[in-house]
């Protein structure tokens, strides 16, 4: 008998991983606001729902009536909490409720791991603005500020003045459904994506990648990312190093069984920060097809297969290249689309894996002004012989989209 797969939310460019889900044997069904044309294809059944509220979700499946449901996994879309919510009430294998929301809410989650004895920022929580102020300063400038239970980088700001503190930290309390803020020390190092799993509470490592940060500030206050890089920088002792940091942290949220995401930052004097610890599929395509066009490593049917309650299989986590792969993203910042042309043409350049807008685009589209990791005007994954290769590559062709704006 066929097992029904229920997919509750779907990251930004996860859609291309439906298909080959369904090339495993798998009935699936997806839960989202909206679903584009090439994902309606891909999928036997669309469930419309907001993916971020439990209550919205079960209410469509029980609606719509999907049949017997054999296990629910997220496509790098950050809503552990309610995918938790879902395996427990629909029987299926999944994380604890507790830990979901352990692994969710910063708050929560940075406590944890001080307590089993990480290192972590210094560290202030809030609720209202008097709190904040308060908490900033404990932990002292500079500072970052984070609303606890929003994902993708939302309301995350650099606090680095008292002058201009106030509104930043209202402006994060807003954007927090529960009012709640994380005020946290605000560090500088190099930071990295470790991927993988947790199976019977051990750590099994899908990728490990660099996180391209030298425009961090551009934007300020807001961070900005502009991409992912494989191989990482670091040497096999810092890395072995890290891989152990993420171990603990497995450990201290209690993620027996699990997907792993990861954003650690090490310092240049080599001290470990575990910023975020979580229990999903890394996304914007990184753990799907980033990190296994570098390594060979595709960590997609092991996910599966856990969301499924299926065995597990550790030979297919073996690394089979090494390559120089890069995905750099050109950020929103304002403007009105004047001309937009195709993709097919610049997409087609040697080493360019893919070539994206990172919205939907056409004449008269007004673009945001830059917030966060969700103002992504497009993106290309390149690779090349070496990284610096890549990375030329990939810069090469953002500057050269078939765009003209007016500002």
């Amino acid at each position: 008998m066929t097992e029904t797969l229920v997919i509750c939310g779907i990251g930004s460019g996860m859609d291309r991983s439906l298909a080959r889900i369904k090339d495993m044997g798998v009935r699936t069904v997806v839960v989202a606001e909206r679903l584009g044309e090439s994902a309606e294809k891909a999928v036997d059944m669309f469930v419309r729902a907001d993916p971020d509220r439990y209550e919205d979700v079960i209410s469509a499946i029980t609606r719509d009536r999907p049949g017997d449901i054999s296990g629910v996994m997220s496509l790098g879309y950050d809503n552990p909490p309610v995918v938790a919510r879902l395996t427990a009430a629909l029987g299926c294998p999944g994380v604890p409720v507790d830990v979901a929301d352990m692994c969710t809410l910063k708050h929560r989650r940075i406590a944890a791991l001080r307590d089993a004895g990480l290192e972590v920022p210094r560290f202030a929580v809030a609720s209202d603005v008097s709190g904040a102020l308060a908490g900033l300063e404990s932990v002292g400038l500079p500072a970052v500020v984070k609303p606890s239970d929003r994902t993708g980088s939302v309301g995350v700001a650099k606090l680095d003045t008292w002058d201009t503190a106030r509104p930043v930290l209202e402006r994060a309390l807003a954007l927090s459904p529960t009012g709640h803020v994380v005020v946290e020390e605000y560090l500088s190092g190099t930071e990295h994506t470790v991927a993988g799993f947790a199976v019977d509470g051990a750590l099994r490592v899908t990728g490990f990648a660099d996180r391209e940060y030298g425009e961090k500030e551009r934007f300020f206050p807001h961070f900005f990312e502009g991409g992912d890089t494989l191989p990482t920088l670091l040497d096999a002792d810092q890395q072995a190093e890290v891989v152990r940091t993420v171990q603990r942290g497995v450990e201290a949220l209690e993620l027996t069984t699990a997907v792993v995401n990861t954003d650690i930052l090490r310092t240049a004097e080599g001290r470990v920060f575990l910023l975020e610890i979580t229990c999903r599929l890394t996304g914007a395509r990184i753990a799907t097809e980033v990190m296994p066009l570098a390594t060979g490593v595709d960590p997609l049917p092991n996910a599966v297969r856990l969301a499924l309650g299926r065995p597990f299989a550790p030979e297919e986590l073996r690394p089979t290249r090494d390559d120089a792969v890069v995905q750099r993203f050109l950020p929103a910042d304002g403007g009105k689309v004047a001309w937009i042309g195709g993709l097919d043409d610049l997409a087609a350049t040697p080493g360019v894996y893919d070539l994206f807008w990172g919205t939907d685009l056409g004449p008269g589209t007004v673009l945001p002004r830059y917030r966060g990791g969700n103002d992504v005007l497009a993106g290309v994954i390149a690779r090349g012989d070496d990284v610096a290769a890549a990375e030329l590559l990939a810069d090469r062709v953002l500057s050269a989209l078939p765009l003209r704006l007016t500002h």
